[in-house]
Parts: structure tokens; C-alpha cells; sequence
């Protein structure tokens, strides 16, 4: 399996998507069990304990319904954990493999930007060992927060998303830079102003090619249709919002955001506007 780290409205959704189009590769709707499940795995030692609480924690987990189980029956899952070694790496392996058997593909990968919140738990548990592949995405978060505003309206965000933003992404970084087989870096201004580019690169990485299609709308899951902030997901790749945050945003706020996530901002090659 592979992973796509990248925080909220950091365009990992079209990202996903557009791998998922590939006749080789799938990505399952977000989920949202692998960090509780590390939790388990770290707390509970036990087996004969864990594993029955690792399947019930798969299957009733609050989006497997909309994820997981367009793959994978209860039972299916519960098969997976009982004759599959109870670690980390382990797990997540058999049930990506059995997503993307089902699927018809050959890989098939995970995209839950929550999970950033707590990467290390499964770092701790060997969930994400060296030859683990990761797509990390990564959006300039002044962007990132025009996005959220207009999603969310304003909120306490303003004073602490731009230092998770900037911690998050330095800590993936730094974990895996130096792994250039299983690490992919793609900032989200490079997607989408050279889709093919970009896309051909991170299917290279996966051990694939590209193919034209998976960069077309049409080929997009239908269920976000109805999600306001994810309209635009279903209109061709598009470069015109990468300069939303200098009109968008009150006065001042991405003065605030850099003094937030300055280290982040040089690290990935952002600029500053010196507001």
C-alpha cells in the first residue's frame, strides 16, 4: 500500500482521485481507523485482546461505510485481522491488498489528512516503516486557509492552523526525505499547473504510468457532488486560485499566517510577502 499525507484542503482529494481513475491503482474515500487503530496496537499487547477491538474499531468506525466498505464486508474484515500478524504495517497491508484485489487493481492506497494530527503514534507502532510509499502533498497554507475560511467560515483557526500546517508538514519532511525511493514531495501549485507532469512523476514513483484519463473530471467518484467545498473537484485541473489568498483574505491575517509557519513556508519553497 502507499499513503497520501497532506493536511486539510491541501487538494489531497483531487490527488486521490485522480490516482484512483488509474486502472491500476485505487484509493478508497477517506477513513478514519488507522490512527485509533495505532492507538490500540500501542496500548493493547495482547492479541487474543486487540484483535477484536482492531475489527470492531474497522468496521464501525464512522466512515468505513462510506470508505472501507465499498471494498470489504464486515466479515471480510474481520477474516483480515484474525489470520494477519497483529502489527501495524501488517494490517494495513492485508486490507489494502484485499481493497485492491477487490478493486481489480494491483495497489491500492490510503488518504486521510486528519491523521497528520497524530503521525507519530503511528510512526511508534511501525505503521509507517522505511519502505512504506508516501505522497506527501503539500499547498502554500495561505491558500490553505482561504480554503477553510470559505468552507468554514471564520474561526479560532486563524491562531493555530498555520503552526499545525507548518509542524506537520516539517515533520514529514524531515522523516522521510532522505528515503527519495519511498518518499515523493508534490507541492499542490506544481498539480495543478502541470497536471501531467506532476501525475506522470508520482505514478513513476509507484511503479506505473500515466494514464490521460485520470486527469479527467468525468472520472471522479460522484459522491462529493453534493459537497459544497468540493465543487470544483468535478471542473478540469485549474491554476486560477493560486493567488486567492493575496484578495481574499482580510487585511493582515497572512501576515499572521506567516509569522505562524514561516520555517514551513522557506522550507517549501514559499514566499514571503512581507506584510
Amino acid at each position: 500500500m502507499f499513503f497520501i499525507l497532506g493536511t486539510p484542503r491541501s487538494g489531497t482529494t483531487l490527488l486521490a482521485q485522480c490516482l484512483n481513475a488509474h486502472s491500476q491503482l485505487a484509493v478508497p474515500n477517506e477513513t478514519d481507523f488507522i490512527i485509533p487503530m495505532a492507538f490500540v496496537l500501542d496500548r493493547v499487547k495482547d492479541p487474543a485482546v486487540g484483535r477484536p477491538m482492531v475489527a470492531d474499531l474497522i468496521c464501525h468506525s464512522a466512515q468505513y461505510r462510506a470508505s472501507l466498505a465499498d471494498y470489504l464486508t464486515h466479515e471480510e474484515v474481520r477474516a483480515l485481522v484474525a489470520e494477519t500478524p497483529y502489527q501495524a504495517w501488517a494490517l494495513l497491508q492485508a486490507i489494502y491488498g484485499a481493497v485492491a484485489r477487490r478493486a481489480g487493481k494491483v495497489l491500492a492506497g490510503d488518504k486521510s489528512p486528519n491523521d497528520l494530527n497524530f503521525l507519530r503514534m503511528l510512526v511508534k507502532v511501525g505503521g509507517l516503516p522505511a519502505q512504506a510509499k508516501v505522497i506527501h502533498l503539500v499547498r502554500d497554507i495561505r491558500n490553505v486557509m482561504v480554503s477553510l475560511r470559505a468552507w468554514q467560515g471564520p474561526s479560532d483557526q486563524d491562531d493555530y492552523f498555520a503552526r499545525y500546517w507548518c509542524s506537520h508538514n516539517l515533520y514529514v519532511k524531515a522523516l522521510r526525505e532522505r528515503q527519495p525511493d519511498t518518499y515523493h514531495l508534490v507541492r499542490y501549485e506544481d498539480m495543478v499547473q502541470d497536471p501531467a507532469g506532476t501525475f506522470s512523476a508520482v505514478c513513476a514513483f509507484l511503479g506505473h504510468t500515466l494514464e490521460e484519463g485520470m486527469l479527467l473530471p468525468e472520472h471522479r467518484h460522484p459522491r462529493y457532488r453534493k459537497a459544497r467545498h468540493h465543487q470544483k473537484l468535478y471542473e478540469p485541473i485549474s491554476a486560477d486560485r493560486l493567488d486567492a489568498w493575496r484578495t481574499e483574505l482580510p487585511e493582515g491575517l497572512a501576515a499572521h499566517y506567516e509569522r505562524q509557519a514561516r520555517e514551513g513556508l522557506e522550507a517549501f519553497g514559499y514566499p514571503l510577502s512581507g506584510g
